[in-house]
Order: C-alpha cells, then sequence, then structure tokens
C-alpha cells in the first residue's frame, strides 16, 4: 500500500510539465497586463533584414536563382509531418510547411505537445511562424539560414512574441540524403522571459522520387525548454515531400 501511494505521489510531480508551462504563460502575461502587444518590441530585432534589402540584394537574389540547376532546393517547397515520443510521458507533433525561393523562405509549422498523467491527458499548442528568412549560404551541399517571425500560445496568457531561428540543411552530392540542425528562441521583451527555447536535429533519406516529387524518411531529436524551466524532449522521426520547381528555360 505504502509503494502504491510513493508511486502516486511520484507520478504527479513527473507528469506535470504541460500544467507548469500552462501556468508560467499565464503568469507572464498577468506581469505584463496580459495581451498579445508584447511582441511589438520584437520587431525592432528584425531591423537588420531591411539592411539586406538596400543592399544590392536583388543581384544577390538572381545570382542564386541562376544555380537552381546546381542546387534545385533553392526553389522548393517542403511539406513535413513528424512527431517526437518521450516514452511513457510526452508526445510532441509539429507538422510543417517551408517555402523556399533563393535567398528567401518562410516556415510555418504547428507544434503540438501531449503529456499523459494518471489524472487524465493535458495538451497545449502553439502557432510557429517564421515568417522571413534569409538563406545566406546557398552551396551545392549546404545551406544556412537565419530567421525572424512569431510564436503564438494557444493557452495560458495566449502570448505572441518574437522567436529567431538559426539553421543549417546538408545534402549528399546525389540529393539522396541529408541532414538539418535547427535552433529557436522566442522572446518577450517586455518580461525578459524565454517562453521557449528549442534544439532540433534530423537526417533524413531519400525514398521515392518521380520527376519534380520527392519523399524523405526523418529521424532525429528533439529539445524545447518552456519558460527557462521546463524541459520536453523526444525521439522523432516522421515523412517529408519535398517539391522542386522546374528549371528555367533556356533562351532561344
Amino acid at each position: 500500500m505504502r509503494l502504491i501511494m510513493v508511486l502516486l505521489v511520484v507520478s504527479q510531480f513527473t507528469f506535470a510539465q504541460v500544467s507548469d508551462i500552462k501556468s508560467a504563460s499565464s503568469g507572464n502575461a498577468k506581469s505584463t497586463g496580459g495581451g498579445d502587444k508584447r511582441s511589438d518590441r520584437g520587431g525592432a530585432h528584425g531591423n537588420f533584414f531591411f539592411d539586406f534589402m538596400i543592399n544590392n540584394i536583388g543581384n544577390w537574389q538572381r545570382h542564386v536563382l541562376r544555380r537552381r540547376e546546381v542546387n534545385p532546393y533553392v526553389v522548393s517547397l517542403d511539406v513535413v509531418v513528424q512527431a517526437a515520443i518521450q516514452p511513457s510521458r510526452h508526445y510532441l507533433v509539429n507538422p510543417r510547411v517551408r517555402g523556399n525561393w533563393g535567398l528567401f523562405s518562410t516556415d510555418f509549422r504547428f507544434n503540438y505537445l501531449l503529456e499523459e498523467s494518471l489524472t487524465g491527458n493535458q495538451d497545449l499548442g502553439t502557432f510557429d511562424w517564421q515568417i522571413l528568412q534569409l538563406n545566406f549560404v546557398n552551396t551545392r551541399h549546404v545551406i544556412a539560414r537565419v530567421g525572424g517571425g512569431m510564436l503564438h500560445e494557444n493557452f495560458g496568457g495566449r502570448g505572441t512574441f518574437f522567436e529567431s531561428t538559426y539553421g543549417v540543411f546538408a545534402q549528399s552530392a546525389n540529393k539522396k540524403s541529408g541532414g538539418t540542425l535547427e535552433y529557436r528562441l522566442a522572446q518577450d521583451f517586455t518580461t525578459s522571459r524565454v517562453p521557449r527555447r528549442e534544439v532540433n536535429a534530423s537526417f533524413e533519406r531519400r525514398i521515392f522520387s518521380h520527376g519534380y516529387w520527392n519523399g524523405y524518411l526523418k529521424i532525429g531529436g528533439v529539445w524545447q525548454r518552456y519558460y527557462q524551466s521546463i524541459d520536453v524532449w523526444g525521439i522523432q522521426a516522421g515523412i517529408a515531400f519535398r517539391i522542386f520547381s522546374p528549371p528555367f528555360q533556356s533562351e532561344p
């Protein structure tokens, strides 16, 4: 009987991350008076994009697009369905869509976290939109990017925060395999809190190719820390569909 009581108490502390995240979000909202206005200051941190816009960005973009026959990934659409699991604890699903056009990308995903507990399942979700990413490295085998956008919480204080990303994508010469490493940081510039910090890495292997359509099997891992204290991690797997744009037609 004592053993059962101990296990129940331990499980309550073990399976409490989702409720803790929601509480932290609500507390953060109260300390600012709540609301989605907290992301306004984050716009100042995206001003570096405008510096690029006024410094021959057009010529750089045309140069990158001319290399699409060398690396067709620079003009493509990625649709990724993947999920992560921390055994008997968390399930993390984050489908995403990314469009790539030369120097620029935009990336949208839904991040859904489900936690099992003896008192019932709890869940939360965020919408993460990297409005603009700059692919500042575009080579045959490597693409590196930095971007800025927003994270919106569908729980707690329902805040919207500025989120920055830094990532690198590498692929083999035959485009059959590759890997991605990405770092995300969401910040509340009013309270100086960090709603979420994330590192995710994955390896992919092509499983089919038909014309401009390609399919990849992905496997990797993800770690997230909410409000500087609540950790979530998991082993993730999924499938990615990558659609390449047809190459430029040669002029007669």
